[in-house]
């Protein structure tokens, strides 16, 4: 009988050198390759609206480093996961290396639901990113202009969701002192427009 061997980190990195993925996107699930679809206009600009918003006030107080997309953090030796935004605090890092993915989990991972993401999926993925390390996950969902806040449970295997209504803030307790109204992060200073097609349901 035929076996699936799962690919680690090494066999990763080289295919990404491949001239035919030079400038795509791919991300490693449990030795598994997955190829990440560009994001579309709304969900890129509220990922580059976060950064914005987290980068200064993470440096200004020496918290530590925040990360973009293109970022792959190496959390096992089979996955290998690129969120939207990643912060990651200044202590646990000793230096930064020239090449290589991140050793480390972030303290912090955001996703920005685009249109082609499975709801289901993302949901999972945030429980896999604590499983493995990550203290926090923030999802967000620009069609109701809402997000959820993972945490780890108080018991094993357990997960607390916290949900953030429209009128509400992102705010955690690893940036101390950070609070975004999410009525301020979609005020993109143009309208947004519901292209939805009719019978789409609901991001949640």
């Amino acid at each position: 009988m035929d076996t699936c061997e799962k690919l680690n980190v090494s066999n990763f990195e080289a295919f990404l050198k491949l001239p035919e993925n030079a400038d795509k996107r791919f991300e490693l699930h449990n030795g598994a390759i997955c190829e990440m679809s560009p994001s579309s206009e709304l969900p890129t600009l509220l990922a580059s609206e976060l950064i914005s918003y987290l980068r200064p006030f993470v440096r200004e107080r020496g918290l530590g480093f925040v990360t973009a997309p293109d970022g792959g953090f190496a959390l096992t030796p089979h996955d290998v996961l690129s969120p939207d935004v990643a912060f990651i605090r200044a202590e646990r890092l000793s230096g930064i290396r020239r090449r290589g993915f991140f050793q480390i989990p972030p303290d912090l991972a955001i996703e920005v639901v685009s249109p082609s993401d499975s709801i289901p999926a993302l949901q999972r993925k945030a429980a896999r990113y604590l499983a493995l390390g990550v203290r926090e996950v923030w999802i967000i969902y620009p069609d109701d202009q809402t997000a959820d806040i993972y945490r780890a449970g108080s018991a094993p295997d357990r997960l607390e969701v916290q949900q953030i209504a429209s009128d509400g803030a992102l705010e955690s307790d690893l940036l101390p002192g950070f609070r975004l109204p999410l009525s301020q992060l979609f005020a993109l200073g143009t309208p947004i427009l519901d292209d939805r097609p009719e019978d789409e349901p609901s991001e949640r």
